[in-house]
């Protein structure tokens, strides 16, 4: 079966690139979304230092120069980051127990608390937006999602 623009249903298998336009076409819900809850954090927080508490969350305690390379930023933007986020009390800064010209850097409750929001709110936003979809719906929009997320994971390995 192959969906046309419309989404009228005709006779075919779709092509890869069918898929992927339709795919496209199907996720501009899940990314306008996205995009208004972070939106919203921005106005709180900024993007930057929003991504720069996830990539610590997502990679644990680490040097300047690491959360540079993860967010690919020159080491003194990286820095300058960091002394915002730590003057907001978000991160903590430290001599590194290894090498101690390093600076480590780790969340604090304050940081967990940020992300904790903007998982909170997506959550609402998500629950606002998926209660009107039929339960057979939901169910294959997870699944299909958690398909999705698996194989974007593989793709950044």
């Amino acid at each position: 079966m192959r969906s046309d623009e419309k989404g009228a249903t005709q006779t075919a298998t779709p092509t890869p690139e069918d898929v992927v336009r339709q795919l496209e076409r199907a996720t501009r819900g899940l990314l306008a979304l996205n995009v208004s809850v972070l939106e919203r954090m921005e106005k709180r927080i900024g993007l930057a230092p929003l991504r720069a508490l996830q990539a610590l969350a997502r990679i644990g305690p680490s040097l300047v120069t690491e959360l540079g390379v993860e967010l690919d930023l020159l080491p003194s933007t990286a820095s300058r980051l960091s002394d915002r986020l730590t003057e907001a009390g978000y991160i903590t800064r430290r001599v590194s127990p290894t090498n101690r010209r390093a600076t480590l850097l780790e969340l604090t409750d304050a940081g967990r608390a940020v992300l904790d929001e903007l998982i909170a709110l997506r959550v609402k936003a998500f629950g606002e937006v998926t209660q009107r979809m039929s339960e057979a719906d939901r169910a294959a929009l997870v699944r299909g999602a958690r398909a999705f997320t698996a194989a974007h994971g593989e793709t950044m390995s």
